[in-house]
């Protein structure tokens, strides 16, 4: 499979990618730029981004850029430098919430995030070796800008109006070395979990929306007596909540909850930007509340290219991402300390205010490996036809029941699929709508939601 994913760059460090190819994506990368253009790097906690890092900086600076190197920081802090430095843009060298093994590169082109046509173009000049030459390299310069990123966000969020304590779970991933204090410093009684960085990830997976993997946070929480828990992604631009009684909160949940928070006071038509894998719930909960859905494909690029392009309020994935106006992007950390300080703010535990929203019948994301992605595709389309059917990314089909979504991953070679159903007892009908064509497949999604629900 193609490192040259939909939205960045990413593979099997040793495998798919190499110090090599980090060297020739710096090369390519600058070359995009004007001579000298300033921009922006920084790296996650991985065993092998200093090496990657190292070489993608050779290969920008032999390009003519003008490098500033953040050393290891989240996601979020890159951007921010990429702000802050007024920089042409930048490459933060990640692989997300992606397993161990694996890294990449999220690249910035400016105000707005890479297109597929950007990527391709990227991959297009490492293939054939046309970069831009330089005759004297511009050495790194190395910038600290953890203050500076800690006090931005300071500006825009409310304090608590009392102490939480809170279970901290940063995965051993690059919020360990924000997140624990900045929460501190905001006035809440840290609980910290997994916070030593380590880029092996041994405790947990660096994916906290993964089923199952949280289950240390839920008894800390229970454990502490922690009014609520949160878990970061590897590169912390991602979080996930949970209650005080260890409950894993849902995405809609965690999007619903944001709403309530920050809806009422807005101006009514107020937009709100959700990925199509999102529950009925989330536009329906949006309308209700005087605001204006809409929805977009997932994909980083995709929902935050909508959000500014609309100028909404905000903008939520079902994968944790929640991106805000007054920022102009996501931020893990400014999305956890927004939610606990609005938590600090009610008089009821999370549990009970949770309780009176919507509950959705929806499936987690069920990843089910497929070598043959077009072809299984092909045949759905063809099987589906006379069904109300959205093409926007991958296929969801709709029924009165409910609707079932199948789509192409763009970091593994796999399908992500999720299915709704206004009752619960309605999801395997679902499943076998879509799948019928593939029995095995539509065997193995059944056993996956049967797991799910025990």
């Amino acid at each position: 499979m193609s490192i040259y994913k939909d939205c960045d760059i990413r593979g099997i460090f040793g495998t798919d990618l190499t110090e090599r190819d980090a060297y020739l994506i710096g090369r390519a990368c600058a070359s995009l730029f004007p001579p000298s253009a300033r921009l922006v790097v920084g790296g996650d906690v991985r065993l092998s981004t200093p090496l990657l890092k190292k070489a993608l900086i050779r290969g920008l600076c032999e390009s003519g850029s003008q490098v500033c190197d953040l050393g290891t920081v989240t996601t979020p802090l890159f951007s921010f430098g990429v702000d802050v430095l007024n920089a042409s843009g930048g490459v933060m060298v990640t692989a997300s919430h992606n397993p161990a093994a694996y890294n990449g590169f999220k690249i910035s082109l400016g105000t707005l995030p890479p297109t597929v046509t950007d990527i391709q173009h990227i991959r297009s000049l490492v293939e054939k070796r046309t970069f831009r030459k330089t005759s004297s390299p511009l050495a790194p310069r190395i910038f600290c800008l953890g203050e500076a990123y800690s006090s931005h966000l300071t500006s825009l969020l409310p304090p608590p109006t009392r102490p939480l304590r809170v279970v901290a779970d940063c995965g051993n991933g690059s919020q360990a070395l924000v997140a624990p204090a900045f929460l501190e410093k905001q006035g809440f009684e840290v609980v910290p979990l997994f916070c030593e960085v380590d880029g092996s990830f041994p405790h947990r997976s660096p994916n906290p929306a993964q089923h199952g993997v949280l289950a240390a946070l839920s008894d800390t929480v229970r454990e502490n007596g922690a009014r609520a828990g949160i878990a970061f992604d590897g590169d912390g631009d991602r979080v996930v909540f949970v209650d005080e009684t260890g409950n894993v909160l849902p995405p809609e949940t965690s999007i619903i909850f944001f709403l309530h928070s920050l809806l009422p006071a807005l101006p009514r038509g107020e937009k709100f930007v959700y990925d199509l894998k999102c529950s009925r719930v989330v536009p329906r909960e949006v309308t209700a509340l005087g605001g204006t859905p809409v929805e977009e494909r997932s994909g980083y690029t995709f929902i935050k290219t909508r959000m500014l392009q609309e100028n909404a309020f905000m903008a939520g994935e079902i994968s944790g991402h929640y991106f805000f106006r007054e920022l102009g992007r996501d931020d893990g950390l400014y999305a956890a300390s927004f939610f606990l300080s609005c938590l600090s703010r009610l008089h009821k535990p999370l549990s009970e205010v949770t309780a009176a929203f919507p509950q959705p019948h929806v499936t987690p994301d069920i990843r089910i490996p497929s070598p043959n992605q077009d072809k299984v595709l092909a045949v759905l389309e063809e099987f589906l036809q006379g069904e109300k059917v959205s093409r926007i990314d991958g296929i969801r089909a709709e029924w009165p029941e409910g609707w079932a979504l199948i789509r192409k991953s763009v970091t593994e070679p796999v399908f992500t699929l999720r299915f709704e159903a206004e009752e619960a007892k309605d999801l395997p009908v679902l499943v076998n709508r879509l799948l019928r064509p593939f029995p095995e497949m539509e065997q193995e999604v059944l056993a996956k939601i049967s797991y799910h629900e025990k």
